[in-house]
């Protein structure tokens, strides 16, 4: 049966461990150096509290195996059996794992920093209480795993689609999320500030109360999405499209929906200073009672707007066409129309750039 002495040996002759069963070989609190192991079996393999630093497995059986507490640096995992393994309390940093089956691991407490997982199956996989830092997920499957109250940072998610996934208090914070889909989900405990949602769907999701401050969501889509309370200030909505959305009471300050497209949108008592409407399509929007001091809607175009009520103090309309309008007992101070003189010279500015 091989030793530690037998690997110290391959490692000192810069040598591969290969093809080998290390069957019950204890690893617990081993400090571990620029090893290859390549066709390796360690299932079960105790390696709790253990340092691993430029290990490199490639098609390795490490099935069951238990790194509770460990710290790994610059290992890469490729093509290996990481099925029902422990990392709780694990510290990764710089790892790769690609075309891995790590299905039914539980990484509870966890730290990845500056890691890479590929192509692998984390069907199942528990990422509770972990954090990530810029770390990326691409081609995975990750049905049935768990980032409940999981932190995530400025790290990527490629095309996932999250109905499947449990995310219950998930923070993610400047994370890429593009073409995310939370359709129909419960997200009322999530926090995603600052997060890039570009194209990301929101059908029938519960948005109450979401932290989306400073969020990128360029044409993100909010069909029948519950946004009461929701805080979108400083969040980027352009071409974004809302549809049968109810949004009472959110926060919107500094918020730009450049040519988005709101029907049946409630907006009423939102706080929207500042924010900015321009190109918008609105088809029955109630903003009754919003805060909409400074906002600007200029060339914007729609019918059935609800603005009773609304603060409109020192807002932009210029060149706005709206039919069927109410703005019965608002306030307008200082709310500026269309202006001939600015008409003139958009024109011109417009046959000055066509060629």
């Amino acid at each position: 049966m091989i030793q530690w002495s037998d690997i110290e040996y391959l490692q000192r002759l810069g040598r591969p461990i290969h093809d080998v069963d290390l069957g019950a070989l204890d690893g617990r609190g081993r400090v571990i150096d620029t090893l290859v192991a390549s066709h390796v079996s360690w299932r079960g393999a105790g390696l709790n509290g253990s340092r691993l630093s430029g290990v490199t497995f490639v098609d390795c059986d490490l099935r069951g195996a238990d790194l509770g507490d460990a710290v790994l640096d610059a290992c890469s995992f490729t093509r290996c059996k990481l099925g029902d393994t422990r990392w709780e309390n694990a510290r990764g940093n710089q790892l790769a794992f690609t075309d891995c089956d790590i299905a039914d691991s539980n990484w509870r407490a966890s730290t990845l920093a500056l890691s890479a997982i590929s192509q692998c199956d984390l069907h199942r996989a528990g990422f509770v209480g972990a954090v990530w830092r810029r770390t990326v997920a691409a081609q995975c499957k990750l049905d049935g795993a768990t980032f409940e109250q999981a932190a995530i940072e400025q790290s990527v998610f490629v095309e996932v689609d999250f109905r499947p996934v449990g995310i219950a208090g998930l923070t993610a914070q400047a994370t890429v999320l593009r073409k995310a889909c939370f359709d129909g989900m419960d997200l009322h405990t999530v926090s995603l500030p600052r997060c890039l949602l570009e194209e990301a769907s929101f059908a029938d999701a519960d948005l109450r109360g979401v932290d989306l401050r400073e969020a990128n969501c360029r044409k993100a889509r909010f069909v029948r999405s519950d946004l009461r309370g929701t805080d979108l200030s400083r969040a980027l909505l352009l071409d974004a499209v809302m549809e049968d959305a109810d949004a009472r009471a959110a926060t919107c300050e500094n918020t730009i929906f450049q040519g988005a497209s709101l029907r049946r949108v409630r907006l009423a008592g939102a706080h929207a200073a500042g924010s900015v409407w321009d190109h918008c399509r609105l088809q029955e929007v109630d903003f009754s009672r919003a805060d909409l001091r400074y906002a600007r809607f200029d060339h914007a175009t729609g019918s059935g707007i609800d603005l009773r009520r609304a603060n409109l103090a020192h807002g932009s309309h210029h060149n706005a066409r709206f039919s069927e309008m109410d703005t019965s007992r608002s306030r307008r101070t200082r709310l500026r129309g269309t202006s001939s003189a600015r008409l003139t010279a958009e024109a011109r500015s417009l046959c000055l750039e066509t060629p």
